[in-house]
Parts: C-alpha cells; structure tokens; sequence
C-alpha cells in the first residue's frame, strides 16, 4: 500500500461493521443496510480504500447507482477525500452499459452496427402514438404498454392489439436506427451472449463492482453482471442495499437472495449487515420497524435519542383543511429553528400534490418550495442536450471536476452517436471554452438556452448534415421543456432553469418514490389511502403483493424522518367513480 495515511485516515473513522466491509477484498459482499447506516458512506470509502492499495493499476473500479444523483453523491465524497482516480467509474446501470459495451462493441450488434441515438420518453409517447394512429387502434399512453423485448428480441406484450402498436413501434426505432431506454439493457446483453470474446474482453479490466440499492435492479442488469463475472472470476463484487425499501418492483426491480446471486454469478457471497442508524431517533426506528418484511435489530446510534420525536397520525382531516393543517405544521417547524431544506412533504403520487403546494405557496408566500417534478427540464443523463444545458446553467468556478466530466461525456456522444470527431488534442477543456464563449442576451431560460446550443453547435466545426440531425434532436428537447412549462404553468426566467442544477432549497415536496434514499429532520407524509397504498392494480390482482407494496412505501416514507413524522390519511378524496377513498389498512 503506496498511501497508509489515506488508509489510517479510512480506517479510523468507521465503526466496527463499516470497518469489515472497507476491509473485506476477500470476498464478494452481500450487504444489507438500514436507512442511515452509512451505506453510502461506506461504499465510497471502500472504493476510497481499493484505490490506494492499487494506486498504480490500470483495473477498473466500478460503483453502480440507481440513480445519477447518487453517483454524484459519491463521486463529490469521492473529491472531497482526494481521490481523483481515472479508473474509478461510477454510474447507473445504463451509463455503464454504453460505456464499457454498447458504444465500443455496437459494431458486433446488427441492431446498433451503423450507428445509433438514444431516445428518451418524450419521442417514445410521439411513436406510439403515432403508430396507434397507423393501426387504427384506439391507444392512451397511460394504459400500461410493455415495450420490453426479450433478450433474444421477442416481444413480451401478451394484449394482441398492444402487440401490434409494439411491433409497429420497435420498426419505427429500428428504421431510424433509434434505441430507448430499455434497449440498452436488452442490447448490451446480447452483445455479451453472443460474444463472449467481448464479455472476456470488458471483464478482464475490471478489478470490482459495486452495485447500490441491489433490491431496484432488474433481472437484465442481474445477467449483464453474472455475465461478467463467469467471464473472469476474479473480479470481486459487492451487492448492497434493503429488501424493505424495493419499491420499483413494478418497474421490474429484483430484490435477489445470496443464494441466488450465488447461482448466477458462480461465486460465493459472504453475508454482512449495516444495523446502527446515524439518522433517526429510537423512536421513529421502533415506528417504522413494524413494517420490515425480515426483521433485523435497527439501533439508533445518535447520542441522545430519549423523548425527541413527534410522532402523528390522523385520518379525519379532510382534503379542505389539509393545507393548512401542514401550514400550521411548518411555521412550527420553522420557528423552532428547523431549516425548510430539512423538510418534506410526500405523497404516493404527485397528482395530489401539485395542488397542495400551490395552495401552500399562497398561505406561505416566504417559504420557499422545491420539487423535481416542477422544473422545466427533466433530469435525463442520457441526453446530450440535457448534458450541455447543465454546462450553460451552471457556474463556470463551481464544481470543475463534475463539468468537466460532463464535458468528456458530451464528447463522447458527439463521437459515437453523432460521427463528430475531433482530433486527439482536442479536450474537455477544449469543448468547454467553445461553450463558455457563446453568449445571449434572450430573457427567458429556453430561448437563452436555445440560442448558446445554436451558437455551440455552429462554432464546434461539425458537418452540415449532422447539424441538421442535431438542430431535429434539439428541437424535440426545446419542445418537451416547452411542453412541461405549458402543462405545469413553470417559471422561465433564466433563473428557473439555473435552480435545476443547484443545490435545492426549500421544503421539498416529492413522492415517496423520489425521496428514497433521502433524510429530513421533518417528514409529512399524505395521500396514505386504500388505493394509493396500496396501489388499486395490487389490491385487484393480488392482496399479499399489495401488502407488501403498502409496507414497503410506509417503510421509506418514515425511515427519512431524523426526529418527526406527521402522517395524514386524509378524508374526501374520491375514486374516478365517486367512492370515498379510505385510510390504508396498513397504519
């Protein structure tokens, strides 16, 4: 080891169960982790620690998230501790994908061997209703549609008149040489099937792999990763997360048992648990126990945890009162010196939210109120022009390692999906100052951005076919954003577009899907109804999967909580037949 300070430094500052994690290169590492056990924390400095007892190898350290959020997360710990390491990797599964499979193998795909773009939700609701339209089949987006191919390219829909919008919708991708967003996974698992050259290839620069949140992965990442790993044994793995908190099984999350990991990777697991809680107090960790599906001890590990919490429930406010009851709330919240960043408000859905916040805003016109459902642009990682427009609204001084990551990325997408090659000196850096000189004196945020992207693309040197390729693409991504502002009534001035990067403040009001993996000294939880929790489909088609789902969420939901929890079942919502929606069974 080249760094026993850094190492000492590691060491020191971890618990005993923290510590045998870090240490542990012996073994592939199944963990489970209570909310606030340091999960995060623990991960990061095991990459921190694999980096300098190997500060010379070329091998790959990979950290896959659920989200780009968290690989943000990581990565800034990461650069706050000093390590700033080439071969560190972190991303979700999908970045990964592109990077290590689909952009430098495609070639051996026929689906992807002349190229390809990406698409995002925005174009995949245009197709299909467009081809809905073709066929003569009446069709509403929301009624579920499962685009999902098998991995030998079949199609899964069973509904035959789905089937046929399906099958008219992946012809329309495949003639536009367009993939989406489940392709990628589908796609980089043929390539490692069908090549297995390629699978040993990729495996044999990989020295570990870290999946975060295990319980949201889908059975296609699960294959991806047992492919690599029969490819080259010696890459050591790690798996952690909560099976209480899998709340995306309806997006196909998994949550695997060791044993069955065992199975697929053909390796052995060592099991290992996170159980002291550094976020909650004793209270609120004995609140939300009740609702693990395996119980394990939870253990507060704050200093003081006797007598802090407030721990409320009521199922007779009615919808009417229901704002100002949370007015009342947060004044008293606030005046006892709780900052809004540390509270939040969630829901089920975010339908009955939207309405809560506005009538908030005007019963609290000097608290500030965030969400991430509100801004202009949706946060999409895969998108070139979502990439650029965080280099436009984001400070030039601030957070230079992450813009020029960024910048590297964008590169990257000009190189492989749009055939924009620059010479081998040209850098980040370079493609930085091309964007930084553009200017525009536009006062709202997407003609301004509109205008940069114009400049940036015309000064950049690329052929007059691929702008025209390019000025399409940006169109569609200015008419979602235009879309979203249209049907939500945003703000446009340029400093609506600029708070979509910066840190957040405000209370947060967000579904209880996007705060996972979240903490807040407050918590006020509504919408806790038979048919939100559970969902309706669950509790038609199959009562134990709903309780689960039901225990789930309630799980998350109070597990962000530090100190309170108010929690509302609130009566006078109604279903689309004019029933009373009643509290859920599950509290």
């Amino acid at each position: 080891m080249k760094d026993k300070k850094l190492a000492e430094k590691i060491i020191s500052s971890l618990n005993p169960e923290q510590q045998s994690i870090v240490l542990d290169f012996e073994n592939n590492l199944y963990v489970t982790a209570c909310p606030g056990s340091g999960k995060t924390r623990t991960l990061t400095w095991k990459i921190a620690y694999l980096c300098s007892l190997y500060p010379d190898s070329l091998k790959k350290i990979i950290a896959i998230t659920y989200t780009s959020r968290a690989a943000h997360e990581i990565q800034e710990r990461l650069e706050a501790m000093g390590i700033n390491n080439p071969n560190v990797w972190v991303g979700t599964i999908h970045q990964f994908c592109l990077t290590f499979i689909i952009r430098p193998f495609g070639f051996n795909c026929p689906r992807i061997s002349k190229g390809f773009k990406i698409i995002d939700d925005y174009l995949s609701r245009r197709y299909l209703k467009a081809c809905a339209e073709d066929l003569k089949i009446k069709f509403n987006y929301y009624d579920k549609i499962n685009l999902r191919l098998t991995e030998e390219g079949q199609i899964i829909e069973f509904d035959p008149e789905k089937r046929k919008i399906v099958e008219e919708y992946h012809f329309r991708l495949k003639k536009n040489n367009e993939i989406d967003f489940d392709l990628i996974l589908t796609l980089a698992l043929q390539i490692l099937k069908e090549k297995p050259n390629v699978t040993k290839i990729i495996s044999r620069t990989i020295r570990a792999i870290y999946v975060d949140e295990f319980q949201d992965t889908s059975e296609f990442q699960y294959q991806i990763l047992g492919y690599l790993s029969r490819a080259n044994c010696s890459i050591k793995f790690g798996f952690l997360g909560d099976t209480d908190q899998a709340i995306y099984t309806g997006l196909g999350g998994v949550a695997k048992s060791k044993i069955e990991l065992e199975v697929l990777m053909k390796q052995s697991f060592e099991s290992k648990t996170l159980g002291g809680c550094y976020r909650s107090t004793q209270e609120i960790i004995e609140y939300y126990s009740k609702y693990q599906q395996k119980s394990f001890l939870i253990t507060s590990k704050l200093e003081s945890t006797a007598g802090e919490s407030i721990i409320q429930y009521s199922n007779s406010t009615s919808k009417e009162l229901l704002a100002q009851t949370i007015a009342n709330i947060l004044k008293s919240e606030l005046s006892h010196g709780i900052q809004e960043e540390e509270i939040c408000i969630a829901s089920p859905n975010y339908f009955i939210l939207a309405p809560l916040v506005k009538e908030l805003k005007k019963l609290l016109p000097h608290v500030h109120f965030r969400s991430q459902d509100i801004y202009p642009i949706k946060p999409d990682d895969l998108n070139l022009f979502y990439k650029i427009s965080f280099l436009i609204f984001t400070d030039i001084g601030k957070k230079v390692w992450l813009r020029k990551k960024v910048a590297s990325e964008i590169l990257e997408i000009l190189r492989k999906d749009y055939g924009v090659v620059k010479d081998n000196d040209f850098l980040e850096i370079d493609l930085l100052d091309v964007l930084n000189s553009s200017s525009s004196s536009k006062k709202t945020g997407l003609e301004y951005m509109q205008e940069i992207i114009y400049q940036f693309i015309e000064n950049f040197g690329i052929q007059d076919s691929t702008k025209e390729i390019l000025y399409t693409d940006l169109d569609d991504f200015i008419s979602k954003a235009q879309e979203r502002i249209n049907s939500q009534n945003l703000e446009t001035n340029i400093e609506s577009f600029r708070s979509i990067y910066e840190t957040k403040k405000g209370v947060n009001a967000s579904t209880i899907h996007k705060i996972k993996g979240e903490e807040y000294h407050t918590v006020i939880g509504i919408g806790l109804l038979t048919g939100f929790i559970p969902n309706w489909d669950n509790i038609h088609k199959d009562l134990d999967k709903g309780e689960k789902e039901a225990k789930k969420l309630l799980y998350v939901l109070m597990s962000r909580a530090k100190n309170n929890l108010f929690l509302f079942s609130e009566n006078g919502r109604k279903t689309k037949s004019g029933y009373d929606l009643l509290p859920t069974i599950f509290l």
